[in-house]
């Protein structure tokens, strides 16, 4: 079955269950008439409510009218209303009486025959949870939200948060409504995410140039996103002592709102592809564990609470929360999240304010400076940054300063009804961009679950707190505490201080790593010391300087120095104890690594393989790593791999031996490719034409589909060296791991011709020199800073 969507100017019929309820009158009603008044709703539009109040056709009329007086602040003349309410019919019945959704399809079916067309049908369930399910079956099974074909006359279901009351009930529902509807018949609705400055993040932040490569871990020390409401519960007694607020705000409004600040670009801006950014950054949560809920989350109830019509005297839901989160993704691997709402606050304050970390280097350490950017719904709309800049007058001194954009005037804005107008007019439009998916509604309770259910054993006190105030934030900021979600200590040793070596140590060490280096050659050690790394002069001084479980990173030569280190007569593994780390990232055979893994597990020593590629340049300013190993210890070591790689620059590889497998496999690839390079520019440079291979290298690597690091690595060489490279030998060395994969492919009957020549071509060049040799030394030299 295809639903395709349609033009908004279709005929439509919108039915809204629970027609006399609170949503209806102060959301829905008003939003409606704001469409109709703005000529927006379709042409042939009709309005049925359904409910089990016994009202005529008239009252129906009269009441919505009222509605539309009391909620709708704009002026409304006789002629307009009187329109707009001659769109509305009425038809009395129960959630459960089958026979009257029977009814309402003969209604619906003599609206078609009058309009003599199968009209669009929208039906709107404004009505609190419990009654999802009878609906759905009801409508389902009297052929209600069948479309009358895949040409015309769609049928949605908007469906009111919260979506279950947990994941267990949330994935019943889904599965419910999955055997009932297609996913783009279902409209759920969060009207959160139709709030104009929160549509706006995405335009900020993709839109711009201005901070998205600043948009992460790097850079940004913490978010805090919070809701604070004058409010308090009031007339809603029945419905919020059921659910509380972290499930009436946290699970759905403020996770939307986290999402919406973490998630990676979208391919293009089509509802499929935004709604799965959102999904998949959800995905990345990690949701406390039991263990820990008493220092990430905090709730309170406002005294007087419980003095509400249809609240439990004894009842221990929260008005006020707190939690802390963090993210399992690359680019915000150990920034700590803050989500907190909280009923009668004093105040209303609706924002996410991203703090950004203080400079390295400041003019003046004295200060404690942070920008922010805060990005405020309410009692403002806009977006504020606040930045430091020198005072006025003789001193060189600085004060904080913002600048601040105002989205609009407060007197301007109808509150909920422009989300609802937005919503509903998405709704017959068919764009699904502002609801929320299964995927979402999913991810969203598997990070509130393990909080729900410790609240619900009563394991987090539930302190009361003075309305109207901001008690209960102060409190919070007593007992929630950030811990680290991949605990670990950030002391860690690495054995061979060459080129990679030394630059893994230098970076790490700017990541605030207290680093113990060793190496054989001891004056690489103390010209170390100098830069901050704590040097070691003999492997038990280097063991006794780390804290257990050590972690020890070798980066040495591949094959017999490497053996000896572990195994041999220097023997490291004899000096280490049970839960220690080697992590390998030298440039070791695949196999070798798992045979390794496998004489150290019986040791109890675990062990990594990381192939690791970027060069020098790249372990100093982020390289690519390549993981094998136990893939829960890569999950313990993420804090390290993240610290050293690119972004999007870690890859959990697999089991043992995994991570040198597909680094062998990237330098056969290495091999292929710069001899291609270099054959191409020694044709060039042979031609009857005079090229400037320099400026050719240049015009490569921009826009061509070969630019690449290594064309930009050949332009420096030819810089250097002149388009003859004179100076550079034609004999190119080769360290053996273009050779094992030559062998591993050969073992796997797999032909490799284009890196099988490149090997052979090098093993050649000491007694054919030539000008592609010359090429294939200089990129060498470039990228890995070895000898031309």
């Amino acid at each position: 079955m295809i639903i395709k969507k349609s033009h908004s100017s279709f005929p439509t019929v919108i039915v809204i269950l629970g027609a006399t309820g609170d949503l209806m009158g102060r959301k829905i009603v008003p939003s409606l008439f704001d469409l109709f008044s703005k000529n927006k709703l379709p042409p042939l539009t009709h309005i049925i409510g359904f409910s089990r109040r016994p009202l005529t056709k008239d009252q129906f009329r009269e009441y919505v009218g009222e509605m539309v007086q009391k909620y709708h602040s704009t002026k409304k003349t006789d002629e307009i209303l009187t329109a707009f309410l001659s769109r509305f019919d009425y038809q009395q019945g129960t959630f459960g009486e089958i026979n009257q959704y029977r009814a309402l399809a003969t209604r619906l079916g003599n609206i078609d025959g009058e309009w003599k067309t199968c009209a669009n049908k929208l039906f709107y369930l404004a009505v609190p949870p419990q009654h999802y399910e009878t609906i759905f079956n009801n409508l389902a099974e009297t052929g209600l939200t069948k479309p009358c074909s895949p040409d015309e006359g769609w049928t949605r279901v908007l469906v009111e948060k919260p979506f279950g009351k947990n994941a267990k009930s949330a994935q019943q529902l889904d599965h419910l409504l999955g055997t009932l509807f297609k996913e783009e018949q279902i409209y759920r609705i969060d009207h959160y995410l139709a709030k104009e400055m929160l549509q706006n993040i995405l335009n900020f932040r993709f839109a711009n140039n201005l901070f998205e490569k600043s948009w992460s871990r790097e850079t940004i020390e913490k978010v805090e996103i919070r809701l604070w409401e004058n409010l308090g519960v009031e007339h809603r007694g029945m419905f919020y002592d059921g659910i509380g607020a972290l499930r009436d705000v946290g699970q759905n409004h403020l996770l939307q709102m986290l999402a919406l600040t973490t998630m990676e670009e979208p391919l293009s801006f089509t509802p499929e592809a935004i709604r799965e950014k959102r999904a998949q950054i959800l995905s990345t949560i990690e949701p406390p564990v039991p263990s820990e809920v008493n220092n990430v989350s905090y709730r309170a109830q406002y005294k007087q609470y419980t003095d509400i019509a249809d609240v439990s005297p004894t009842s221990t839901t929260e008005t006020f929360f707190r939690l802390k989160l963090y993210l399992n993704a690359d680019r915000w691997l150990g920034v700590p999240f803050t989500i907190e709402s909280g009923k009668r606050m004093g105040q209303v304050k609706k924002e996410i304010m991203i703090t950004f970390k203080s400079p390295a280097k400041i003019l003046y350490p004295r200060k404690h400076i942070h920008n922010k950017i805060t990005i405020m719904l309410e009692p403002d709309e806009g977006i504020s940054i606040t930045f430091l800049s020198k005072k006025p007058g003789l001193e060189f001194d600085v004060e904080e300063k913002k600048l601040h954009f105002e989205l609009r005037k407060q007197e301007d804005k109808q509150q909920y009804i422009e989300e609802y107008e937005k919503l509903l007019m998405d709704a017959i439009n068919g764009d699904q961009t502002l609801f929320v998916s299964t995927k979402e509604v999913q991810e969203m309770w598997r990070v509130i679950d393990p909080v729900v259910t410790a609240w619900e054993k009563n394991k987090i006190p539930l302190p009361l707190y003075q309305p109207d105030t901001t008690d209960a934030v102060l409190e919070a900021d007593k007992v929630t505490v950030f811990s680290q979600p991949f605990p670990m200590n950030k002391k860690i040793g690495i054995i061979g201080l060459g080129k990679m070596g030394t630059n893994l140590a230098r970076q790490l060490t700017i990541k605030n790593w207290n680093v113990v280096g060793y190496n054989r050659t001891l004056d690489v050690t103390k010209k170390l010391e100098e830069e901050g790394i704590e040097g070691a002069y003999s492997l038990r001084e280097f063991i006794n300087c780390l804290q257990q479980p050590r972690i020890i990173w070798l980066m040495l030569p591949a094959g017999k120095a490497l053996s000896d280190l572990l195994f041999g007569l220097t023997n490291l593994s004899s000096l280490l104890t049970k839960g220690d780390i080697i992590i390998d990232g030298s440039n070791s055979f695949y196999k070798d690594s798992r045979d390794r893994a496998n004489l150290l597990k019986k040791k109890g020593i675990i062990y990594l393989d990381v192939g690791v590629s970027g060069g020098p340049s790249g372990a100093l300013n982020g390289a690519s790593l390549m993981v094998g190993g136990s893939k829960n210890e890569f999950e313990k070591l993420k804090p390290l791999f993240f610290d050293l790689a690119v972004p999007h620059g870690v890859m959990y590889a697999g089991k043992s031996g995994a991570g040198h497998f597909v680094k062998m496999v990237h330098n056969g690839i290495e091999y292929g490719m710069m001899q291609a390079i270099a054959e191409g520019f020694t044709l060039l440079k042979e031609s009857d034409y005079r090229f400037n291979l320099k400026d050719i290298a240049h015009l490569y690597n921009h826009g061509t589909v070969i630019d690449s690091r290594l064309m930009w690595w050949l332009k420096k060489a030819y810089e250097e060296h002149g388009d003859s490279l004179a100076s550079v030998s034609s004999t190119v060395a080769q360290t053996g791991e273009g050779q094992w994969t030559v062998d591993v492919a050969k073992q796997m009957k797999i032909p490799i011709p284009v890196i099988l020549n490149s090997v052979e071509f090098r093993s050649k060049s000491s007694k054919k020199p030539s000008y592609t040799g010359k090429i294939l030394s200089a990129l060498r030299q470039q990228f890995g800073g070895h000898k031309a």
